[in-house]
């Protein structure tokens, strides 16, 4: 027995070089690293974190590679250090269509890479529990209002380079007339929402969670970086090079006091970066600040955060608020990181629900049918997956036994929630507060936009938009009881009622059937040679005080 654990130890450590080969996971030089490497994507240049992440005072990866091990052991029924053929009708469903549907034989044939041997590997098993679950580390981005779920950033930048030049916000209007679905000529939230996105949908269906994009990434794996490397190319234009591909030494210099490094993967000593180069660099980048972050899982002890280094000049205002909680600036951008324990959530769930549990066993003989089981509101939940035993009777030990498996999946997951306390895009352009965009704040857009343009390169990215960040790193959350009461006043928030226009004449109110405090020449129902007169800055809208200036023309005359 200790032979076959000695085993399963040992090719769990060559786990990152086999998932080298499909481009899945780490190399081996990130492999080695003690933290997880993030980029910001700030308005002058990238900046390199390394957040250093202890659980229960080991090393956060060891959580995951110690879940799929046991995971992996208690699917290997003869422990031979593989899941044969018979073994494979066990495992179960972890979120990929694409292996997780067909017979067992068909599942192990997908699962396996080279050579074939009609068994599954640790290493194999660990790449697909990967893929389907995640990394050890997630990163999250939450809206805290019901405007900043609105994704416009996404919808107006039309060359895909995660920015919104001046030319992208002056063509806002047409951009964004696709949706336009009740066609009233004014943009509200439902129809700017993200699971609105296909203006072809003939159903929109809503989201189970809505999340907003951030401007960090990680670094972990070939795939993540190379995404990284594309967004260098398309964000920092003022130092990207067409003709070469490549992006200056100076978009990493800045703040440095030393350049060794960069030079040193400068190999042709052109003072520029190609793809190649820039990808050896950024698999062992200098970091600019390092982070201790220290979380407990299974022991009792206080989250705690700490700055380990500090090797760049663009870090300042450093402030340590507690033991869980620092903040400071990169550049004119203010973070603010907390550490949270989540440890009691894991607890929480299963009491809560084996509290349930007796509430809807309604004839109290213990057990609970399918019916019974659904009044639990377990989400995405099937009875027959809980009832292991398929005796259709669920009892209390059955139920705790999946909640446990459940929960403890999720919490082998760093996750790093970042949240922003600036204006959205939406806000922003929303001049009125009526939670729509007119088609004047639409062509006023780009004169809204240009105090965030702090860099002056005349376009807009997230960065310059969102000036405070906030930052929390917790495990995660069991998806069972996970309750944000911001959900409903995000809904109420949507179905606010527009008041009538009040001001210009009495004609001018009533044919603005839109209220959106203009008339457009679709709302226009006098002749269309008068809208042209009383279009007087011919913006194609007629505003109040136009409508007033035609009325005491015409009293006069």
């Amino acid at each position: 027995m200790n032979r076959i654990c000695f085993i399963a130890v040992y090719m769990l450590g060559t786990i990152l070089s086999s998932y080298a080969l499909a481009g899945e996971v780490q190399p081996e030089a990130l492999a080695k690293q003690s933290g997880q490497r993030l980029i910001l994507l700030a308005p002058s240049a990238p900046f390199i974190l390394e957040l250093s992440l202890q659980i229960d005072h080991g090393d956060f990866r060891a959580t995951t590679t110690d879940y799929i091990e046991r995971l992996f052991q208690s699917l290997d029924g003869n422990q031979d250090g593989y899941i044969d053929l018979k073994e494979m009708e066990n495992v179960p469903a972890f979120g990929i269509k694409q292996f997780d549907q067909g017979s067992p034989a068909l599942r192990l044939k997908m699962l396996e890479t080279t050579p074939t041997d009609n068994r599954l590997s640790l290493a194999e098993f660990a790449s697909y529990l990967n893929r389907a679950q995640g990394t050890a580390f997630r990163i999250a981005g939450a809206p805290s209002r019901s405007s900043q779920v609105i994704e416009l950033f996404r919808k107006l930048d039309q060359n895909g380079d995660g920015s919104v030049s001046d030319g992208e916000f002056i063509a806002s209007s047409e951009t964004l007339f696709m949706y336009d679905r009740d066609e009233d000529e004014v943009l509200n939230l439902v129809e700017l929402r993200p699971f609105m996105s296909d203006p072809n949908a003939v159903v929109a269906q809503p989201v189970s969670r809505q999340t907003v994009e951030t401007p960090f990434r990680r670094l972990d794996n070939d795939r993540s970086i190379n995404t990284v490397i594309d967004e260098l190319f398309k964000k920092y234009v003022e130092y990207h090079s067409a003709e070469i591909n490549a992006i200056s030494l100076e978009c990493f210099h800045q703040g440095q006091p030393d350049s060794t490094v960069l030079q040193d993967h400068d190999l042709n000593a052109d003072g520029f970066l190609n793809r190649d180069e820039l990808f050896a660099y950024l698999q062992k980048p200098v970091v600019d600040l390092r982070i201790q972050v220290s979380l407990p899982r299974q022991q009792s002890f206080r989250p705690s955060i700490k700055i380990l280094e500090k090797q760049s000049k663009r870090v300042s205002d450093i402030k340590i608020s507690s033991r869980s909680k620092v903040e400071f600036r990169v550049d004119r951008l203010l973070l603010e990181l907390r550490v949270k324990s989540s440890r009691h959530m894991f607890a929480d769930t299963v009491r809560f629900y084996q509290t349930r549990f007796r509430v809807v066993d309604g004839d109290k003989n213990g057990y609970l049918n399918s019916a019974e089981f659904a009044q639990l509101n377990l989400p995405n939940t099937e009875y027959k997956k809980v009832d292991k035993n398929n005796d259709a009777m669920l009892n209390v030990d059955e139920l705790t036994k999946y909640l446990l498996k459940d929960t403890a999946a999720v919490q082998d997951q760093v996750v790093m929630t970042v949240d922003n306390d600036g204006k959205s895009l939406f806000e922003i352009l929303d001049t009125d507060l009526d939670l729509r965009l007119s088609s004047r704040e639409l062509k006023r857009s780009l004169q809204r936009v240009k105090e965030f343009d702090g860099n002056q390169d005349q376009s807009l990215d997230h960065s310059e938009l969102r000036g405070h960040f906030r930052i929390t790193v917790e495990l995660g959350k069991p998806e069972l009881f996970v309750f944000d009461p911001r959900v409903n006043s995000m809904a109420m928030s949507q179905s606010r009622s527009v008041q009538r226009t009040l001001s210009g004449p009495l004609w001018f109110q009533r044919m603005d059937r839109n209220r959106d405090g203009d008339i457009s020449r679709k709302e226009f129902l006098f002749d269309p040679v008068l809208f042209e007169k009383l279009d007087r800055d011919q913006d194609q809208l007629i505003s109040p005080a136009e409508a007033d200036a035609y009325q005491k023309k015409q009293s006069k005359n």
